[in-house]
């Protein structure tokens, strides 16, 4: 998106308040650091077949999944959530890594039938739900089509389902089995109208949505963390975000040699920091002697702004230290906080 719009997006986000209201209602909130890369053509599935590591011919339309751009080196150089409907891709991404992944993916491109755009008008809005309170929208096709994507998931249901409405605005779950999150990605005049008919006390910051990210295990590939880690050490086999018997793609070998041959050295784990203000990705984890234990991957405040809460790449071997960032203690969350946890609960297809 253009800065005038993402500016626009951004201040109205940030008018609203970060602690939420209790209740059933849903609350709404902007997420200006989303971007949409579409891709068309009649050779746009093989196309992102070659080049992600999901496998995107067994990819149904209006369903979603997580996929990585890698360097031949096998780190991450972008993730998207990807998004079939009928002959069209769409990649969720960061903004500001998208014009870089843009250009990325068109080196690929050679003398295939794909076009692939940058939507500088569309932004994000996020819908978060709460008990079994509809959307309570004023649009009744967005509201339909949230409760539809909202309902219990089962075996036959995608575990991220997304749709496509008439008017071309896209819709896609983004919650790792939790309370449903429902993120729109629509034109600015209309998602702005969505945001503002909403009653004040129902919408949000962002930071709320980057906190249930985060307890979701969602991590992020930033400006300043590009090419700095291979999917397993974010945890990509466990939201199978990648293929290991679909064929080449750029780091394919890299990742399949980890999976196969060795053990991650490194994982991702979910902390908090009190009296931290939330540091950006990239940000150095140390142990008490001054080791390099990992990085931040990415973080928000806590509720009552006492601190951050935080996903990092750890290195194993540190794990049990004493660690810190910027001088103040780093605690990781137990759950799942050991050397030897399974490498994914599903097994990467």
């Amino acid at each position: 998106m253009s800065d005038a719009i993402r500016q626009q997006w951004q201040a109205l986000s940030a008018s609203a308040s970060d602690a939420p209201t209790s209740g059933d209602d849903a609350l709404v909130t902007g997420l200006a650091d989303r971007q949409v890369i579409e891709v068309s053509g009649t050779e746009a599935r093989p196309f992102l077949q070659a080049i992600l590591t999901q496998d995107i011919e067994r990819l149904p339309d209006d369903a979603a999944a997580f996929a990585a751009l890698c360097s031949a080196k096998g780190r991450a150089l972008g993730l998207f959530r990807v998004v079939g409907h009928q002959s069209r891709f769409y990649l969720v991404t960061r903004a500001d890594i998208a014009p870089a992944l843009l250009k990325r993916l068109r080196m690929y491109v050679l003398r295939r039938d794909v076009q692939l755009e940058l939507d500088e008008n569309r932004v994000a809005l996020g819908v978060m739900l709460r008990g079994r309170a509809g959307p309570s929208l004023p649009d009744p096709q967005a509201a339909t089509t949230i409760e539809r994507l909202a309902a219990e998931r089962d075996e036959e249901t995608p575990r991220w389902p997304a749709a496509v409405n008439d008017d071309g605005s896209l819709f896609l779950r983004e919650d790792n089995d939790g309370s449903p999150r429902i993120t729109i990605y629509g034109p600015l005049e209309r998602l702005v109208a969505l945001f503002e008919s909403v009653p004040a006390e129902r919408r949000v910051s962002a930071h709320t949505w980057d906190r249930a990210e985060i307890e979701d295990r969602i991590p992020l590939v930033a400006e300043s963390t590009v090419e700095h880690f291979v999917p397993q050490w974010l945890d990509l086999d466990e939201l199978d975000a990648f293929s290991l018997k679909k064929g080449c793609y750029p780091g394919q070998e890299v990742i399949a040699r980890m999976h196969y041959l060795g053990k991650p050295n490194r994982r991702l784990f979910a902390g908090h920091a009190l009296a931290l203000d939330p540091p950006d990705p990239g940000t150095p984890i140390e142990t008490a002697d001054g080791a390099s234990a990992g990085e931040v991957v990415r973080s928000a405040p806590l509720p009552d702004g006492s601190g951050s809460t935080l996903l990092v790449v750890l290195k194993l071997k540190h794990l049990h230290d004493s660690l810190s960032i910027d001088g103040l203690a780093l605690s990781i969350d137990p759950q799942g906080a050991t050397p030897d946890r399974p490498s994914g609960t599903g097994t990467p297809h």
